[in-house]
């Protein structure tokens, strides 16, 4: 048993040497390899031109008008700019004039009796007062200027009286014509006419209208003309002035 001991073991150590001699060869010829790619120069590669990139087209803008007409979150958009007309307010529609019952010149102001249409209750007013939509700018015993909505408007006292009373009285008489015959009534005696000047007063060239004095403004009685405004109530701010 020993011989074959003794030769295995042999074998071993043989073998173990061949492994070894083996590895040191391959070593040998990796470490020879390194120094090999150590040392050789490398020659470097020409860098090759730049090209540059090609620029994008510009989009043109008909491209994005689906964008404007097609847009998904306002269906009612579109490319169409309406512009609407500014609007114009129709002008202001004045009203009708007061009406005027009648005139008085007294040491405050000349004041007048007025309503705001014809049939309504009647006020004093005077300059400065409001009948209605219109403001009283001016007031004397023959004109009144308005003042509505900025604008001045002058009328003769003779053209704003109220004079629907005898139509008013003219149409009831109708009436009662076609319900029946009237009765009898007692014949009334027209006044006498009575005109002409008051007494002088001293320190004015006017004078006075005395009671009674029915004649209508313009009558002229010696060198005096009698002045004033008809109304339904007489004659208002009544007084006769020298004949110039």
């Amino acid at each position: 048993m020993k011989p074959k001991l003794i030769l295995l073991n042999g074998l071993l150590v043989l073998a173990l040497g061949a492994v070894a001699w083996q590895a040191r060869n391959q070593l040998k010829g990796a470490q020879a390899n390194r120094r090999g790619n150590l040392n050789v120069l490398v020659t470097p590669l020409p860098t090759p031109p730049l090209t540059p990139a090609p620029k994008p087209d510009a989009a043109p803008a008909m491209k994005y008008a689906e964008v404007a007409t097609k847009d998904l979150f306002s269906k009612d958009r579109n490319p169409t700019v309406v512009i609407e007309p500014p609007k114009v307010e129709p002008p202001k529609k004045m009203p009708p004039l007061p009406v005027v019952y009648g005139v008085l010149g007294l040491s405050s102001g000349t004041k007048a009796i007025m309503s705001e249409k014809a049939g309504a209750a009647g006020k004093s007013v005077g300059p400065g007062d409001t009948i209605g939509e219109f403001r009283i700018a001016a007031l004397d015993p023959e004109t009144v200027t308005f003042d509505w909505d900025g604008k001045q408007i002058s009328r003769k006292i003779e053209e704003l009286i109220d004079r629907s009373g005898p139509a008013a009285t003219g149409g009831a008489a109708s009436a009662a014509a076609q319900a029946g015959p009237p009765a009898p009534a007692r014949q009334a005696t027209a006044p006498p006419v009575v005109s002409g000047p008051g007494k002088e007063v001293a320190g004015q060239a006017s004078r006075p209208c005395v009671p009674g004095d029915n004649s209508p403004p313009g009558t002229v009685v010696g060198a005096y003309k009698k002045s004033g405004v008809r109304t339904p109530f007489g004659v208002m701010g009544c007084s006769w002035v020298p004949v110039q």
